[in-house]
């Protein structure tokens, strides 16, 4: 069984295996937002002799949201709650802050196009007031979904689990691989062949949270199945380099959506594999100190998910100051860091606040 923090003085137990990939994932988020600095550097270093680690390093960060979307998956498919509880506990909160975060994106972004109340609730339903928010769009939908996903997986065993893995790599990594490989894109399936689960990211990462907290034996945890894991995503990531390459210098590809086309077509191989990896390093884990610490860190990670692009304006400076001493890609590494660093003690602070922790803690 998991360890939780059960005994740290906490209202709830908490697994802290999920709190540390919390951590993992939003580290890997702001440094997928570093752009042409870290993110997409490789595209601009085709000569460098680490060319395929940036690319690597880039395909590997593409695991932070799937990651987001299991910990949803183990923490709420397993509840029992009723409809009313649901809208009002989850969907009502989400959208509360969407709404919130969204103000001071769309502010600046239409300052100079006249700003109106209208305006911003027509924006914001058609669009993300920032490009970071769309996961807050696509985890509503897949609250919408948990009426029927948490009577799916009631019925659900191992196989029809390992069934939905190999279907998701097949319809998201093989054939588009094979399409863009065998006629460079040009002939594709048909646009209505998209079975639902194989195709939604948020469903599938959430089922397959749910499998290895709750149907996965805790007995089969060995460091075979680790290691089996490990040498298989190397070798997905390795297939999605070369044919990255092969899309950025062959074809010229330009811009940062061609130039992680293929990142996550078969990000589900590391993602499972990270998941799996830490809940076993998690076990390991007994010191009070240290697990009441992952706790308070982890708790402050979706606020730090909502900030960071703000933290990320105000310390470019460490960047800058990084750049000639090491380089861009391993300063964006250390920019990441120090955005990670400060998010998280702001947030932490701010839960703290006597006068407005309880507002707080409620949506964050």
């Amino acid at each position: 069984m998991a360890e939780t923090n059960k005994g740290l003085g906490l209202e709830k137990p908490r697994l802290i295996h999920l709190d540390l990939l919390r951590l993992i994932a939003i580290y890997l988020v702001i440094f997928n937002h570093t752009g042409n600095f870290g993110y997409t550097l490789f595209g601009s270093r085709v000569d460098s002799p680490f060319y395929f680690v940036y690319m690597a390093t880039s395909v590997f960060c593409k695991i932070a949201v799937p990651l987001f979307f299991m910990i949803s998956g183990a923490l709420l498919l397993s509840k029992e709650e009723t409809y009313k509880q649901l809208f009002l506990k989850r969907i009502l909160r989400i959208t509360v802050v969407l709404l919130l975060i969204s103000v001071p994106y769309y502010l600046w972004l239409k300052r100079s196009y006249g700003i109106s109340v209208l305006s911003f609730f027509t924006y914001i339903y058609g669009n993300s007031a920032s490009t970071s928010l769309w996961y807050l769009y696509s985890y509503i939908g897949f609250l919408l979904m948990l009426p029927f996903l948490r009577k799916t997986v009631k019925s659900m065993q191992h196989k029809d689990f390992l069934y939905l893995f190999i279907g998701y790599i097949i319809m998201v990594g093989v054939l588009p691989s094979l399409e863009y490989c065998l006629s460079n894109g040009n002939v594709t399936i048909h646009g209505d062949f998209r079975p639902v689960l194989f195709m939604s990211q948020s469903v599938f990462f959430g089922l397959m949270g749910y499998y290895l907290e709750y149907v996965f034996d805790p007995e089969r945890i060995k460091i075979k199945i680790g290691l089996t894991g490990i040498v298989l995503s190397l070798i997905v990531i390795s297939v999605t380099c070369v044919m990255t390459h092969f899309k950025a210098v062959v074809n010229g590809a330009e811009g940062a959506e061609n130039l992680e086309l293929f990142f996550n077509n078969f990000i589900a191989v590391p993602t499972v594999t990270v998941y799996y990896l830490v809940k076993c390093f998690a076990r390991r884990i007994v010191n009070l100190r240290i697990q009441s610490g992952v706790v308070l860190m982890g708790s402050a990670v979706f606020g730090v998910y909502l900030i960071e692009k703000f933290i990320r304006a105000f310390t470019s400076v460490v960047y800058t100051l990084c750049l000639p001493v090491v380089g861009s890609f391993i300063a964006s590494l250390i920019w990441c860091l120090v955005v990670w660093s400060i998010g998280l003690i702001v947030v932490m602070t701010v839960k703290h606040i006597p006068v407005i922790k309880k507002l707080v803690n409620k949506f964050i």
